[in-house]
């Protein structure tokens, strides 16, 4: 979505029209502006998109346990191994650099798990799912990261990406959020704390 349809849709959402250079107050019954309702759905937060929340709400509070939910419940970081993991999910569709991934499929989400040198898991990705994206990741912004689980303890930059990693501590464990540019939560890793 470029600059000015991002205003506009959010001007809108909002009871706002552009008028010459500046924003006016309106009703929104009474705005000419035709918008896609693709392009609303683009403004989220935890209380238009509450399937979101409540997946977020969820992953937060299984990363305590250093596991994620879903059909990968079970798998803890530093104890569950490669084996347990290929047990449990099958073989890995794809193994890329150090990740072993499983993709997404009938609105399951996909994962990549990477492993110590003793075969235990070292850090959880969790993708998303690729369809109703934005009843999951696709619905989490770092507003709605703050409006639920509260302030990141720390925010980084990713190099060589225009993606935010929104880090949060979960006891032995952290979280870790990368949204990308589209301000939505691209992936979610897991691993032990440094």
């Amino acid at each position: 979505m470029n600059v000015k349809k991002g205003l506009l849709v959010g001007a809108t959402a909002f009871g706002f029209a552009l008028s010459g250079t500046g924003l006016s107050s309106v009703a929104a019954e009474s705005s000419d502006t035709s918008i896609p309702a693709s392009s609303v759905s683009g403004i989220h937060s935890s209380i238009t998109n509450q399937e979101a929340a409540e997946y977020l709400n969820n992953i937060y509070d299984q990363a305590f346990t250093g596991e994620m939910p879903s059909s990968v419940h079970g798998l803890k970081i530093n104890k569950s191994t490669k084996r347990d993991v290929h047990q449990k999910l099958g073989s890995p569709q794809k193994v890329k650099g150090q990740f072993d991934l499983y993709s997404w499929n009938m609105g399951n989400p996909g994962y990549g798990f990477s492993y110590n040198k003793d075969n235990t898991i070292s850090e959880i990705r969790n993708f998303g799912t690729g369809v109703e994206r934005q009843t999951n990741l696709g619905g989490i912004t770092p507003a709605v990261l703050s409006e639920q689980i509260g302030s990141a303890d720390n925010i980084l930059a990713v190099p060589d990406t225009n993606e935010m990693d929104f880090v949060y501590e979960t006891g032995d464990y952290e979280l870790h959020f990368v949204v990308g540019s589209d301000q939505t939560v691209d992936h979610v890793n897991l691993k032990e704390a440094k």
